[in-house]
């Protein structure tokens, strides 16, 4: 493993090149077009970028729950508006098969919702959180393993912004496309540097248990 810096600057983040997905942003409300996109990437995908984003809370105790899954390969971007769907797609040949890795970072909350939502007990999910913890680095956020692995620069300004507006902006659709895809580039760069495979791999996968209950 080469030699690597554990800790990073905001000053050393901002220096780093602004980067964002470029490749192809399909959105879907629809159900039935969601599940064509569902199974055509379960036949066809062994690895995806994914995170989830919601309508932000500005008030103690309000609470509001996911509005968009986002999906990404190296090429494509699917954002499945689910507050959007009466019927929601079933996830599970995704979500479900543990030969299919998903990866996230901070990964627990969302896949309780994911469960409540959807309906789905979710394997082979990778939280790049906990891999950073097993290596110890120091700050273990999007932006500064961004910054780690890939020398770039990610921009969280639609963080806050309305995720259950009728018509997502440009900008919401490129942050959303942007923050799975750089998931899935960082695991990446983790394989090319060393920092994985773990002594442990159990250490880096986060599931919900069948019988495990969900307070909101």
């Amino acid at each position: 493993m080469e030699e690597f810096q554990y800790s990073i600057s905001k000053d050393e983040i901002n220096e780093c090149d602004l980067g964002c997905f470029e490749g192809g942003i399909q959105l879907i409300s629809d159900k039935d077009e969601a599940q064509v996109v569902i199974n055509n990437l379960a036949q066809n995908t062994s690895i995806l970028g994914f995170d989830t984003e919601s309508k932000p809370s500005f008030r103690k105790g309000e609470f509001h729950s996911i509005a968009l899954v986002q999906l990404a390969t190296e090429e494509n971007a699917y954002l499945f508006r689910i507050n959007r769907m009466k019927i929601k797609p079933d996830f599970s040949p995704l979500f479900c098969n543990e030969s299919i890795l998903k990866i996230g970072l901070g990964l627990k909350d969302e896949l309780y919702e994911i469960k409540k939502i959807l309906g789905v007990v979710s394997k082979g999910f990778v939280d790049l959180e906990k891999i950073a913890s097993v290596h110890k680095f120091h700050q273990r956020g999007v932006r500064a393993l961004a910054a780690f692995f890939l020398q770039l620069r990610i921009s969280k300004s639609a963080q806050k912004s309305n995720w259950e507006r009728a018509d997502l902006t440009d900008q919401q659709q490129k942050y959303a496309a942007t923050d799975a895809w750089v998931c899935l580039e960082i695991y990446k760069s983790m394989l090319k540097k060393g920092f994985l495979p773990l002594e442990n791999q159990n250490d880096m996968f986060v599931e919900v248990k069948v019988k495990q209950e969900i307070e909101k």
